[in-house]
């Protein structure tokens, strides 16, 4: 819907940015629309137009506005700020926002901005912050409304009604003991329907689980998705209450996992408007790999000129083995990453898919060594070569799928992201594979 919105005044602004007598029309346009609609439009513009369009974004804007923005965009506008502005900037967001902020800028710079910072802000910052990024208690928001087990509905009414305004996104408020320990949830509805001289006690729910501030992000993410919740408390080890979780960071989570998993598996910079400094740098890096990946094939292939020198056929298949190979490791690999990002990979769970993944292999490279095998005969009309691609086939693909799911287990364990990393080395084995196997055959059965 922001996206709709955003674009309906795109043109408009495309045709005011770069025109100085047309910026305060530009103000007034900003001035108009949302956070999450300003955040969509410097993210859909190019570098030396974000910068415009961020320095007329109103001063009480700009927070929310930085709570919306993809993570390296953030990180390019905080770049070009002052602590003191930054300080001013995201004073009224929430904890996790706020958090989230202050954990991408230099530890430098965020010292300045929590000294810059009043103690009310200081301090809803500083538990979260104690934790990792990427853990339940760096997600959580500590705005929470609690009561306890021995008021009245009536009490809990005229308390919510003194307070005015409660968190966003706020379903269930928390009961706690004296001591702050969670003892369970009260939902709003239940508030609002129960008679108002029952007690807190006599209509909470003891049976909800609240979530431990050291679980993972993505069990998080899957146990909100399991049971289909909108909010969760947040506990420590002691069984005190620390926050809640809400559904909004739970859609960033999952935002965040196919972007992360989408530029690591094709190795592109995530934004599309990254200057060209950056997207060279980037691409430069991997293509640089990439090269030294596929001399390293070209080396293996050397040690079989004579073949290709004698049987010419044979470079014009090569590619069909390695290529086979490279998409069948690829899917193997992709099949293992979404499986560990949705933290499927227990040991039942490992042998299942390793099981799984060696009998489609099988099957597939059963089926197309024969297709293969038909179809080289009637092109070449030469029966040692279909019997050499045909087997070349079956290794690869074989090799394909088994390689395909145990490199990235041994990239996680060396500490690396086999999402990033894993691509690139997997398609290269089956290249080389490939390669050797079907030039290795046909040195056998031909020459």
């Amino acid at each position: 819907m922001a996206s709709n919105n955003s674009e309906s005044k795109y043109e408009l602004i495309q045709n005011t940015i770069n025109n100085p007598e047309f910026r305060s029309k530009l103000t007034r346009l900003l001035g108009e629309m949302s956070s999450s609609e300003l955040a969509y439009l410097i993210e859909s513009s190019p570098p030396q137009e974000r910068k415009i369009i961020w320095d007329l974004i109103q001063l009480d804007a700009e927070g929310e506005v930085l709570g919306e923005l993809n993570e390296k965009i953030r990180e390019e506008v905080l770049y070009d700020m002052n602590p003191e502005e930054i300080s001013l900037a995201i004073s009224d967001l929430e904890v996790d926002d706020l958090a989230d902020i202050l954990q991408s800028l230099p530890d430098k710079i965020n010292d300045e901005v929590l000294g810059l910072m009043n103690s009310r802000d200081r301090g809803r910052v500083a538990n979260v912050l104690e934790f990792s990024e990427e853990s339940a208690g760096g997600l959580m928001n500590t705005d929470i409304v609690t009561v306890r087990a021995d008021n009245t509905i009536e009490l809990v009414s005229r308390y919510l009604r003194f307070l005015k305004n409660i968190p966003q996104n706020t379903d269930d408020i928390y009961v706690v003991s004296k001591n702050d320990e969670y003892i369970g949830i009260l939902p709003i509805t239940k508030i609002l329907t129960s008679e108002p001289s029952l007690t807190v006690r006599e209509i909470m729910d003891t049976e909800f689980e609240p979530i431990d501030s050291d679980m993972n992000e993505i069990d998080v993410y899957n146990l909100f998705k399991s049971k289909d919740l909108f909010s969760a408390p947040v506990i420590d080890g002691k069984n005190k209450l620390l926050g809640r979780i809400t559904v909004d960071d739970i859609l960033d989570i999952a935002v965040d996992e196919v972007e992360q998993d989408f530029i690591g598996l094709t190795q592109i910079e995530g934004d599309v408007f990254a200057s060209p400094r950056k997207s060279i740098r980037s691409r430069l890096i991997w293509l640089t790999l990439n090269l030294l990946t596929a001399m390293s094939a070209s080396f293996a292939i050397s040690f079989f000129y004579e073949v290709i020198d004698k049987v010419i056929y044979a470079a014009i298949l090569m590619p069909i083995v390695a290529s086979m190979g490279g998409i069948a490791a690829t899917q193997t690999l992709g099949i293992y990453i979404r499986a560990e990002a949705l933290r499927k990979l227990n040991k039942k769970g490992i042998r299942y898919l390793f099981r799984r993944e060696f009998i489609v292999a099988v099957v597939n490279a059963l089926f197309f060594s024969i297709l293969i095998f038909f179809i080289t005969n009637f092109w070449f009309g030469d029966y040692f070569l279909s019997i050499a691609i045909s087997l070349a086939m079956i290794i690869n693909l074989i090799v394909a799928a088994v390689f395909g799911f145990l490199f990235p287990r041994l990239l996680r364990k060396l500490g690396y992201d086999p999402a990033i990393s894993g691509s690139v080395v997997i398609t290269t084995v089956t290249d080389i594979v490939g390669f050797v196997s079907f030039l290795g055959i046909v040195s056998i059965l031909i020459l």
